[in-house]
């Protein structure tokens, strides 16, 4: 019986909205004032808010620049732990602001952050992120923040999701809790049709596909994470802070407007029960949604590329291709 979220007496479904905020959005200290303003809005709207943070304004950069004048070619894993610093630091700041503006918080730092990946130390794939700690956090609390860019590879040595890699952190999360809506939080109002600080005519989209993103978003999103996004059918916004920016995702659908009440049940975060029932197709399972909802276009049995499959009640695990 699923008596709730996390045990009887929490509410059996929680609006979940993922907050992306970039490294130019948090470059001073009242760069966080803002973010945690956001956070704060979203929470009055009755939302749960899980926010991924980069690190602080040029920080990454001034951690490789010192790694490699004591060693020319650090090594990877000794990197991806100096750089993972970073992002601790961020959401400590995060935290602490959004504790001064009366939201009740809890930071997940990077040892608590489970998320497992694939490849090059330097530019892993996320496969799998265990939701347990989340949901427990999602629970009692009204935001969670967490790092981006940063995860673990199955032998247990730090990985990076490479440049931009919050953007993917920020959807794999998303895709794992089935989140009601993914904002990626950038210093730009948006994808514009040409590059706004050099081109006068360049127009601000109200809509674009994941392909248009591609060609002409001049790297405002990182183009792994515009590729798993398609892959995974998901829609997302990229918008400056309270603003309303570019709707990215399939051309037919119409584009949502930004939050302002709570997403409807069936797009709320359900936490499976204990002992979910498998629909399985050749070892393949798919996650449980709630009721009345169409065939999920996110669902690992449809989609190109991966496959969705499950370890425990609470695992999130994407299957890399052969």
């Amino acid at each position: 019986m699923r008596c709730g979220v996390i045990a009887c007496g929490v509410p059996r479904s929680l609006p979940v909205v993922v907050l992306k905020f970039g490294s130019s959005v948090l470059a001073r200290p009242d760069g966080y004032r803002r973010a945690a303003d956001e956070v704060a809005r979203e929470v009055a709207k009755g939302h749960r808010v899980v926010a991924v943070v980069s690190a602080m304004g040029s920080t990454t950069d001034r951690l490789i620049e010192a790694a490699r004048s004591l060693a020319p070619t650090p090594p990877e894993a000794l990197l991806g732990l100096l750089l993972a610093t970073g992002e601790d630091a961020s959401v400590a700041l995060l935290s602490i602001a959004l504790t001064s503006a009366g939201v009740n918080v809890v930071s997940l730092p990077t040892e608590q952050f489970r998320l497992r990946t694939h490849g090059a130390l330097s530019d892993a794939d996320p496969v799998e992120v265990d939701t347990s700690t989340l949901a427990a956090a999602l629970g009692t609390h009204d935001a969670v923040v967490l790092p981006g860019f940063v995860g673990r590879d199955a032998s247990g040595a730090p990985s990076l999701l490479g440049r931009g890699g919050s953007d993917l952190t920020a959807l794999f999360r998303a895709d794992a809790l089935d989140a009601a809506e993914v904002r990626l939080v950038k210093d730009v109002d948006g994808v514009y049709s040409e590059d706004p600080k050099s081109a006068e005519r360049a127009v601000a989209l109200t809509h674009a596909t994941w392909d248009e993103v591609r060609r002409i978003g001049g790297g405002v999103v990182q183009e792994k994470a515009i590729a798993y996004a398609e892959r995974r059918g998901r829609g997302f916004r990229v918008s400056s802070v309270g603003g309303q920016g570019t709707w990215v995702g399939p051309r037919a659908a119409a584009a949502p407007a930004a939050s302002t009440e709570p997403p409807a049940p069936d797009r709320a975060f359900p936490v499976p029960s204990p002992r979910p029932t498998p629909r399985t197709r050749a070892k393949k399972l798919c996650v449980p949604r709630p009721r009345r909802r169409t065939p999920d276009r996110r669902c690992g049995c449809h989609s190109r590329g991966a496959g969705l499959t499950a370890s425990g009640p609470t695992a999130f695990r994407v299957r890399q291709d052969q």
